[in-house]
């Protein structure tokens, strides 16, 4: 019997095995895999330094505010929001903003529940259009040119948020997802230039 046809009557994981470790599939992956993993640590340090710097942007504006000092502010009898912003689609980092204004009670525009509001925004985002609660967060609130809430977090804004659910349980946080928005302004920014 030829060894064509010996290969055939081998088991599957045999088969899979002879064909990952022959020499040409060994030499792509030699190759292959230290690329796809220098490009994956590119993005994952290029997204985590972007995220630094707009915090250290945000701080150089006086838009930054400490766990502690937002802690004295509780204690003070403060009051306000915690708005949890998700400014790119699909990456799963967000902000945390802190704003003393109840947003649910200024906001010109309801937002329904989660369930109903994450269908709208997906529904909204193939027409390339922000929903009118993520516009109104954004431009009051989250925008790094005219919002007037200070960033408390960046890349993982969620944490902050579990931690002042143990905390403060009475603080009101509302979600938003600014990345439509914040596309309109840098477009709307560049056709100004």
């Amino acid at each position: 019997m030829s060894r064509t046809g010996e290969f055939w009557g081998w088991p599957w994981y045999k088969k899979l095995l002879s064909i990952l470790l022959s020499p040409f599939v060994l030499l792509i992956g030699l190759f292959v895999l230290p690329l796809l993993m220098l490009v994956s640590l590119f993005v994952v340090c290029s997204n985590f330094t972007g995220e630094h710097l707009f915090y250290l942007s945000m701080w150089n504006d006086g838009r930054t505010l400490s766990r502690r000092k937002l802690r004295r502010r509780f204690d003070a009898g403060e009051t306000g929001t915690l708005i949890l912003e998700s400014p790119t689609m699909g990456w799963g980092f967000t902000h945390a903003w802190w704003t003393p204004d109840d947003l649910k009670t200024l906001s010109p525009v309801i937002k329904q529940e989660d369930d109903v509001y994450w269908e709208q925004v997906l529904d909204l985002m193939e027409e390339d259009q922000p929903h009118p609660w993520d516009e109104w967060c954004w431009q009051e609130y989250v925008s790094p040119h005219q919002g007037k809430a200070f960033l408390l977090k960046v890349w993982n804004g969620k944490k902050y948020a579990n931690w002042l659910k143990r905390h403060f349980p009475s603080v009101t946080i509302v979600e938003t997802a600014s990345a439509i928005a914040r596309q309109h302004e840098f477009e709307a920014q560049q056709e100004t230039r």
